[in-house]
């Protein structure tokens, strides 16, 4: 039976949150060891869990995609996998030799030329003189550096330090590959020849970690994912199951932020604001109901929405339009709902209190979050007698049998059944 190539078993790491708290901590640690006492397990005054018992095992040829938003641990787990820190409790084995890209131009000497820096990263991933002589040429041409090959690494830019750094992990045959946020450099004839050395590696049996953003570099790549979250692993699992728990954290993190944004609630008489208008009518509250009838914040792909709104009329309005329309983080109004439109007119609204309902049963709103902005105008007035800018928020979450990954971008799923003919 083969043997994992990477076991981490319950490794936690905590860092100081302050220079003087390491440097103390530091010190304190450092006695510990001397006197055989070891590291505390214990989160002490000033610190904080950057990695929190994380445990995974993958086989040859696995490629675990590692997600999570800034400051999850994502790359602190890649440095104590590449031996840069020491897990403060729990225990990591590798088998084999391992590539490593984990910034840009990372192990690289500024003084030194990008010749002279291949050599020394070959001896470092446990390369030998000759092996590095063998595949130099393969190196540079991969790379696509071979004008600037001997000029000093100081005066190469990110992108170049990283297709150089690529190249040396990816073709110094690893056994164990970690790469961090570095699959997006160089143009796309470029970024497709980074894709198919690592599927080349990986259906060799190198084991992938990649640290990713990208939903659709983590599926194209990975056949594992693991989601982390302050440290600690949310999801471990399949990659379309962990990109979807991924998308869905995101979704709900923007939708609560948004929820915790408090507007002036007076009622202002010019444009700018997030509410105004001329008082003859003002909408009191706003509720969102699922397909049970229940107000939610969050809804599965395809369910039902119904948008409630409680209206206080305190002047008649004739042929009042009520209209309403949705916002996502790249687009503005890019969906409406007008009673007009919708056929509902009305020759007047008289003084009162009154629900305004209506119900989306297949509009199909991508995974995301969204805001929702009313108004109320008159047919005949052509201003606003009321409005809202993202008066609620709310989150579609993925379906379970259903991956949607293409654009996160996007705002609509459209459905549309595809089929090729050859010609």
């Amino acid at each position: 039976m083969t043997k994992p190539s990477v076991v981490v078993e319950n490794v936690s790491k905590k860092f100081g949150q302050s220079l003087e708290s390491a440097l103390k901590y530091g010190i304190i640690d450092t006695l510990r060891r001397c006197t055989g006492l070891g590291k505390g397990e214990k989160v002490r005054k000033g610190e904080f869990w950057a990695l929190n018992d994380v445990s995974f095992s993958l086989a040859p040829g696995d490629a675990l995609g590692i997600m999570g938003v800034n400051g999850s641990g994502k790359t602190t787990l890649l440095r104590i996998l590449n031996g840069t820190y020491a897990p403060d409790s729990g225990k990591v084995t590798l088998r084999g030799r391992v590539g490593a890209l984990i910034a840009a131009g990372a192990g690289f000497s500024p003084m030194l030329t990008g010749r002279e820096n291949v050599f020394i990263s070959g001896a470092l991933l446990g390369m030998s003189s000759r092996e590095v002589r063998r595949r130099f040429d393969e190196i540079v041409a991969f790379s696509e550096l071979e004008e600037f090959i001997d000029m000093p690494v100081r005066n190469y830019s990110s992108g170049m330090a990283v297709r150089l750094g690529f190249a040396v992990a990816v073709l110094g045959a690893p056994d164990i590959l970690l790469v961090d946020e570095v699959l997006a450099v160089g143009d796309l004839n470029f970024q497709k020849k980074c894709f198919d050395r690592i599927h080349a590696l990986r259906d060799n049996g190198t084991t992938i970690l990649l640290v990713s953003h990208s939903i659709g570099a983590i599926w194209s790549v990975c056949n594992k994912g693991i989601l982390l979250h302050h440290g600690k692993a949310l999801i471990i699992g399949n990659t379309e199951q962990v990109c979807k728990s991924y998308d869905d954290h995101n979704s709900l993190a923007a939708t609560q932020a948004k929820q915790k944004y408090t507007t002036d609630t007076s009622l202002a008489t010019t444009h700018g604001h997030s509410r105004g208008g001329t008082g003859e009518a003002i909408c009191t509250c706003v509720r969102i109901l699922n397909s049970a009838n229940q107000e939610a914040t969050t809804f599965k792909f395809g369910e039902p929405i119904t948008f409630e709104y409680h209206y206080r009329v305190n002047q008649r309005i004739m042929k009042p339009i009520f209209r309403a329309s949705l916002d996502s983080p790249h687009y503005k109004f890019f969906v409406s709902f007008d009673s007009y439109e919708q056929k509902m007119t009305l020759p007047c609204i008289d003084p009162g209190e009154y629900t305004l309902r209506y119900s989306v049963k297949d509009m199909k709103l991508r995974p995301g979050s969204y805001s929702l902005n009313t108004s109320i105008c008159a047919r005949e007035i052509g201003t606003h007698i009321f409005y809202w800018l993202a008066a609620t928020q709310f989150a579609i979450l993925h379906d379970e049998n259903f991956f949607l990954y293409s654009n996160d971008h996007a705002a609509i799923f459209a459905e549309a059944p595809m089929e090729i003919i050859k010609c």
